[in-house]
């Protein structure tokens, strides 16, 4: 169907507003489109087809993300364990590391203060 074919149906002032008005323009449409060599049969085909590939592309993401996730690499329980004590001992290290820093900053700074007073006084 041309535009402006399709222009002139969807204007038609003649239709009932709501949902029975548009069941009547889609089956304008349906007529028009019958009448120009086409069926009904094919609008629904070329529905169903595409709802099918979204459905079809849709689980194909799906399953692609699903493989997308962490693997196991440890298959005695006993190196896993080691393996997680050793990266806490680091963590620990570095936040006791953290820890030392922050009491060698806090007694400069304390010693700062106390010049500071006993000028000012």
């Amino acid at each position: 169907m041309t535009l402006e074919e399709l222009e002139a149906i969807s204007n038609d002032t003649t239709l009932p507003a709501g949902n029975a008005g548009a069941k009547e323009l889609i089956g304008k449409l349906e007529l028009a489109h019958e009448a120009r060599g086409g069926s009904s049969r094919k609008i629904y085909v070329s529905w169903i087809t595409g709802i099918a590939a979204t459905f079809i592309l849709m689980l194909g993401i799906g399953l692609a993300l699903e493989n997308r996730g962490p693997k196991d690499t440890f298959d005695d329980p006993a190196l896993a364990y080691a393996q997680v004590q050793e990266v806490f001992q680091k963590i620990g290290n570095g936040v006791q590391q953290g820890q030392q820093a922050v009491a060698e900053s806090r007694e400069m700074i304390t010693s700062e203060m106390e010049k500071t007073i006993n000028i000012i006084r």
